[in-house]
């Protein structure tokens, strides 16, 4: 395949072509190159014991495709109904198959089912013709298997993201001359920004890079498609231009100067282009050559190019606030034993998301408790005594799919979200604030002084002081600790505060006590 070959398929797949829309039929049924990817993987390692796969996502999400891949697959162990498209169902046919998956989940039906469906559309068929499905589906039968396209990052794992860039750009042809321009009466030839581009994309620098932009994507809330995948890539190439066009352009008197794959950080309306320019390297300071760099233009292009370059730490190099330090409570949270005592965990940058937590609910003072006095008659007028109704609460950090009560182990995904979970003493249940990048920039922002309007973020799972309300709900004590305070202190004499804390691991039932004294002066 020379490199014209190449262009002229790739550019099918970019957003920006002018011949795009005529092209989406065409694009879509392209089956000259293949990656198995890790959801494709596990329904073949699995098959012999499904009854129902559920396959949901967006469009552009590559269902479609997959269920194309697998379809010889599932004729072969006899799923009679493959549905590709829950969507185009009419109402009735809709109803039907619901009490069909009913029939099929109880034993009663001995069929088996394939459903592609967006998992909105799906939820309200579930709600509108038996609500109880939905539970039944998602309690972890090992005869049903559910994928959610719009939960997976596909940047996650690298070799499978490789294999993704590889197979696309080159279609798997790797023979000696392949993706070389042949054109030699070109007036780009010899400084072909195409073939710059193809060389840079599929060199393992380059392919980390565009990794690194596509995680940063799902770990700030984003969702990349499959489909978007594989246009950014074209993008990265030809930014909308096939060899004709390009040397169409030159040869009318346009600027023969090269685009570059790192130019991909210019501003743009386009939606999936804007994901990636709000993150420009080229936004944040730092160190440069002064002998290559003497304007801002330079400082830029530098930049850029930068992080396309090898032992670059991406991430650091990302105009996206905290997103190293995100990234590093996500693998945290990833290790045994999943969960972490919020008064016992000296983990630096949670330590920072509960000071953040205490400023944002108590308008900056140093704690978010509620104090009653209570001090016995006896103790006169010269002691009093504070309890702290909100102090020591039994708190946890957590992975986001873990369950109290069940075995859990290292996830096979990195999830981009977790939870801080009040643990109710009694039956044990959870009281959870989500933190995914929104919560916790906003956090850090106010542990670092930085107070912000926050009237955007009106979710109840984001709201702090509602989290806390319904902890109060939860418990009836109010005396755990004590702060003991001299009214006329002599130099033998310091305010201190005293509690006991109780730790219940409900993970592993194991309970510890201890108890902390603190000067309060």
């Amino acid at each position: 395949m020379t490199l014209q070959e190449a262009i002229a398929k790739l550019v099918r797949y970019c957003g920006q072509y002018q011949s795009h829309g005529f092209m989406m039929d065409e694009r879509n049924t392209d089956v000259t190159f293949h990656v198995e990817l890790p959801e494709e993987k596990k329904i073949r390692d699995s098959i012999g014991s499904l009854r129902v796969i559920l396959l949901t996502g967006e469009a552009g999400d590559g269902k479609t495709r997959m269920m194309r891949n697998l379809e010889p697959l599932f004729r072969e162990y006899g799923f009679s109904r493959i549905y590709t498209d829950f969507s185009a169902l009419g109402e009735e046919e809709k109803e039907a198959l619901m009490e069909k998956l009913r029939g099929v989940l109880d034993g009663e039906e001995q069929e088996k089912l394939v459903i592609s469906a967006n998992v909105g559309i799906f939820t309200q068929a579930v709600i509108r013709y038996d609500m109880a499905l939905m539970g039944e589906l998602t309690r972890a039968r090992e005869d049903v298997h559910i994928c959610n396209f719009e939960n997976r990052n596909l940047a996650e794992d690298k070799a499978a993201f490789g294999r993704i860039v590889k197979s696309f750009l080159t279609e798997g042809k790797e023979e000696k001359g392949a993706l070389t321009c042949t054109e030699t009466h070109c007036p780009c030839y010899g400084e072909c920004a195409f073939q710059t581009n193809m060389k840079k994309l599929l060199s393992e620098a380059g392919t980390e890079a565009v990794r690194a932009l596509c995680n940063a994507i799902y770990l700030t809330g984003g969702h990349l498609t499959f489909r978007e995948l594989l246009s950014l890539l074209s993008y990265m190439i030809t930014f909308g231009q096939d060899c004709e066009e390009r040397r169409a352009y030159v040869e009318r008197g346009g600027s023969k100067e090269q685009v570059l794959y790192y130019q991909v950080f210019e501003k743009s309306r386009d939606d999936l282009l804007h994901k990636v320019a709000v993150m420009d390297p080229a936004l944040n300071g730092g160190e440069y050559p002064p002998r290559r760099v003497k304007t801002k233009e330079d400082y830029i292009r530098y930049r850029r190019w930068l992080f396309f370059e090898e032992g670059q730490d991406h991430f650091s190099m990302l105009h996206v606030d905290y997103l190293v330090e995100f990234y590093q409570v996500l693998e945290y949270m990833n290790r045994p034993p999943f969960h972490y005592d919020t008064i016992k965990d000296r983990n630096t940058t949670l330590q920072c998301l509960k000071r953040g937590i205490n400023k944002m609910s108590s308008q900056g003072k140093s704690d978010g408790g509620l104090v009653v006095t209570d001090t016995p008659m006896i103790l006169g007028n010269q002691i009093r005594l504070e309890f702290m109704v909100m102090q020591d609460l039994s708190m946890i950090w957590h992975r986001y799919d873990i369950q109290p009560g069940k075995k859990n182990e290292r996830s096979s995904r990195l999830w981009n979200k977790f939870y801080l979970s009040y643990v109710s003493k009694k039956d044990r249940k959870l009281i959870s604030l989500l933190m995914d990048y929104r919560q916790f920039r906003y956090l850090m922002l106010c542990n670092d002084d930085y107070f912000l309007n926050r009237n955007e973020l009106t979710m109840e799972e984001y709201a702090v002081n509602t989290f806390y309300r319904k902890i109060l709900q939860e418990r009836g004590e109010a005396y755990e600790s004590v702060i003991v305070r001299f009214e006329d202190k002599t130099r033998e004499q310091c305010d201190f505060s005293l509690l006991v804390h109780e730790s219940d691991d409900i993970f592993s039932d194991e309970k510890s006590r201890s108890i902390r004294i603190r000067r309060e002066d």
